[in-house]
């Protein structure tokens, strides 16, 4: 009776074992790196940047520049990193090289002219970098 038992379960139970068996495992994370910059440009304006970088290629930075948060991703540069705000209406560009960075603004109108907003931003390297 004890085997019927055991044998009844383990055919009722198989279907989970199975299921269980091909369920993918989840998918590891990505590795990435993170850091934080303080930049000062030209005229003494301040500029901080929060970057991310992901190890499948991804890589997005963060500004906060006059009191607001700007989002943004990386794009396609002759040199150095360009990274474009998420929000296409309010597109700022950000591009650095090496400790440096450049700020500029393009309007949504395919018509519109890049607008330099800062220049000459130097990273602020404190005692821990």
């Amino acid at each position: 009776m004890k085997i019927a038992t055991i044998l009844g379960t383990t055919l009722l139970l198989a279907p989970l074992f199975a299921q269980a068996a091909t369920t993918p495992a989840e998918p590891e994370l990505p590795a990435y790196q993170s850091s934080l910059a303080s930049y000062r440009c030209e005229g003494g304006v301040e500029v901080q940047a929060a970057y991310l970088n992901i190890d499948n290629g991804a890589s997005f930075a963060t500004l906060y520049y006059k009191g607001q948060l700007i989002p943004m991703h990386i794009a396609r540069a002759a040199s150095g990193a360009l990274y474009v705000a998420d929000d296409e209406q309010n597109s700022y560009r950000w591009h650095t090289q090496g400790d440096s960075g450049l700020l500029s603004f393009l309007e949504a109108d395919h018509t519109a002219k890049e607008q330099q907003l800062l220049k000459d931003c130097q990273e602020q390297k404190t005692e821990e970098q």
